[in-house]
């Protein structure tokens, strides 16, 4: 258990692993949530002995979550002395993004998946402009261990674990494919975490 986010709004989280070796998804999107997600959850795997198999799972969403996800998935190579890792890319294309994370669900179930993590966060009113949430619902093989987290608590567990350099190679933006917009929704939830704990944000993508 670790508490995390300002000091006004401090709140407690905890990624556990199941106790018997298993095959577990975690959804890397490219963005800062599921980066810091992956990592917490490596590294308990680590004190657990490794003793499970976690594979990262992207969704081709609009916000260039293949290229930016492959950034993240190399971070945690280096950082935990990883054998090579391949990102499997999961959901229908064809369809409509929020139907196609559906899909990518129920796909990794197919490919073996035993347990799928995400790292889908609370999200304020203002940071939901022209925005439709992905809708979820935890189960015994599909978890969501920041639920009750917004943006600022995933900033500071990445500066709680040293994780400072998922800084500089996640992605909000809508517009993945130029320096950050800092209009959209991405943006602007960010920069508002950041502010909350007075720290400058130094990522520039």
């Amino acid at each position: 258990m670790i508490e995390c986010g300002p000091a006004y709004d401090r709140r407690p989280v905890r990624v556990e692993l199941p106790a018997e070796p298993k095959t577990l998804g975690i959804f890397v999107s490219g963005g800062i949530d599921s980066a810091i997600l992956y990592y917490m959850m490596l590294l308990e795997n680590q004190k657990m002995g490794n003793i499970h198999k976690i594979v990262p799972l992207t969704v081709l969403r609009k916000e260039g979550s293949k290229h930016f996800a492959k950034l993240v998935v190399a971070h945690m190579i280096w950082h935990f002395n990883l054998h090579y890792v391949e990102t499997t890319i999961v959901g229908d294309p064809s369809l409509p993004e929020i139907e196609q994370v559906k899909s990518g669900v129920h796909e990794a179930f197919d490919k073996g998946i035993d347990i799928a993590y995400t790292g889908l966060i609370e999200q304020l009113p203002m940071h939901m402009v022209d925005w439709t949430p992905i809708p979820y619902q935890e189960s015994s093989r599909f978890k969501a261990p920041f639920k009750k987290l917004n943006k600022s608590h995933i900033i500071d567990l990445c500066v709680q674990h040293q994780q400072e350099g998922l800084f500089y190679i996640t992605h909000s933006c809508a517009a993945w494919e130029i320096t950050r917009c800092k209009t959209c929704n991405g943006c602007n939830e960010r920069q508002w975490a950041f502010d909350q704990l007075e720290k400058i944000d130094p990522g520039i993508i």
